[in-house]
């Protein structure tokens, strides 16, 4: 089992939240580039086919990294001090995986928008929230045979959230709330509540640069 120092612990936590600043901040101007841009678009452009025509599929994915992470969670576990073992399986199963769906949806040939969603997966003492995606896609050819294309999206929702334990410690300490993965680690249980989960998706903001040149 492996903790983290206070120092790296508090450059954690600093760094989590400048990301959620300026998280924030790109979900604000996001919304209002894609607004502008929309309006921006001659209406022949969105009218020239259906929705459905101009919509496709483009990222199916059952799983993400944060159901990853606790899928590694669950082969953990630890002895009480009567002997017994615990195992996390209990805790972090779930019976479905976070389901991930991207669509892009094209309003000309040079610009189209990124949307999506995701379901969310739980267990017993944890959950990942559905999640809403939206984005952009710029793309444009350099020559016949080669194309560059940028893409920025961003998440809404979709965060990993753990919830705590309540652990008899006898004599020593009584009971106490805890965290379920830290409860026989050296740490005094109030201080284990620190390390219950709270993160972002990885993909929370990404930004794409690609070039493609077809032979």
């Amino acid at each position: 089992m492996r903790l983290h120092s206070d120092i790296s612990e508090e450059a954690a936590r600093a760094l989590r939240r400048t990301c959620q600043a300026f998280c924030a901040a790109w979900r604000s101007f996001g919304f209002w580039l894609l607004l502008s841009l929309a309006m921006s678009l001659p209406a022949s452009q969105l009218q020239a086919q259906s929705f459905t025509e101009r919509t496709s599929v483009i990222s199916f994915r059952y799983g993400s990294s944060l159901s990853d992470q606790m899928r590694e969670v669950r082969r953990d576990g630890y002895e009480l001090a009567d002997g017994s073992p615990v195992s996390f399986r209990q805790w972090y199963a779930s019976n479905r995986k976070d389901l991930q769906l991207t669509w892009l949806t094209e309003l000309n040939a040079n610009f189209g928008l990124l949307w999506g969603v995701s379901t969310g997966e739980r267990g017993e003492k944890y959950h990942i929230q559905p999640g809403v995606k939206i984005g952009v896609l710029f793309r444009t050819d350099l020559s016949r045979n080669s194309s560059l294309s940028l893409s920025a999206t961003t998440v809404l929702g979709g965060w990993l959230k753990e919830d705590s334990c309540v652990a008899d410690y006898g004599a020593i300490g009584g009971v106490q709330t805890v965290n379920c993965r830290l409860a026989a680690s050296a740490l005094p249980p109030e201080e284990t509540l620190q390390y219950l989960y709270n993160e972002a998706p990885a993909d929370q903001v990404l930004l794409s640069l690609r070039y493609s040149f077809r032979f």
